[in-house]
């Protein structure tokens, strides 16, 4: 049975104790904008659910053009089976403020999830520094070949080799915009020249799809 998106969103909301004030500050919105979404006032439209559906924590398996979700809590039949896959894990972000994080580059195991970026990675988080977006013990799994827009989040490494994550706020005369992802800090504005690299977050994976061993994938999820 489909549940529409903003039930699955207040109750996120009420499980993690995100008022719509906080909501709207990690998504860059005022609080008005975000209760008339979550009210059905006004429709969000598709782009603007997933943000809210990441923006909690939200996995989502399936998000129909009407606005009904299935999650993986719910019961789901599939046409098929889903698509195979392996994510690196080369090491682990420890992290500090402001996103900012030290990078511990270690060959670790795997996340069984399919991305379909052959040059996908992943990293174990440690810190709470960007709760509730990403708890400590989880994943981010990063495609370098996947094209960022604005309002994405991603993974930033400066000239000076500091290790972000942030979302895009703009790119444009030659200047990049980030912005904090738990919007506790002012925007960062940095020139071309001082960033090295910028890839997408593509997710945020929980420790249940780690495995360190290949032995590991007949295991059952």
């Amino acid at each position: 049975m489909k549940t529409t998106w903003n039930q699955v969103a207040k109750a996120k909301m009420k499980e993690l104790g995100i008022s719509q004030e906080k909501l709207g500050e990690m998504l860059g919105l005022t609080q008005g904008g975000v209760a008339h979404w979550l009210n059905g006032k006004r429709d969000p439209g598709i782009d603007n659910i997933a943000r809210i559906m990441r923006a909690l924590n939200i996995d989502v398996i399936s998000l129909f053009p009407d606005g009904s979700v299935k999650t993986s809590q719910d019961e789901i039949e599939y046409a098929g089976r889903p698509k195979d896959g392996l994510v690196p894990v080369v090491g682990e972000a420890v992290m500090g403020s402001d996103g900012e994080f030290e990078m511990q580059e270690v060959s670790q195991g795997w996340l069984r999830i399919y991305s379909s970026d052959p040059d996908a990675f992943s990293v174990k988080v440690k810190g709470d520094s960007m709760f509730p977006r990403i708890n400590s013990g989880e994943f981010v799994v990063i495609e370098p070949r996947t094209q960022v827009c604005p309002g994405d989040e991603v993974f930033v490494r400066t000239a000076e080799g500091k290790n972000m994550i942030k979302r895009l706020g703009y790119h444009r005369d030659n200047t990049y915009q980030f912005i904090s992802v738990n919007q506790q800090h002012p925007p960062l504005t940095m020139d071309d020249f001082s960033v090295d690299k910028i890839y997408f977050v593509a997710a945020i994976v929980k420790s249940s799809r780690f495995i360190d061993n290949i032995t590991d994938l007949n295991a059952p999820l």
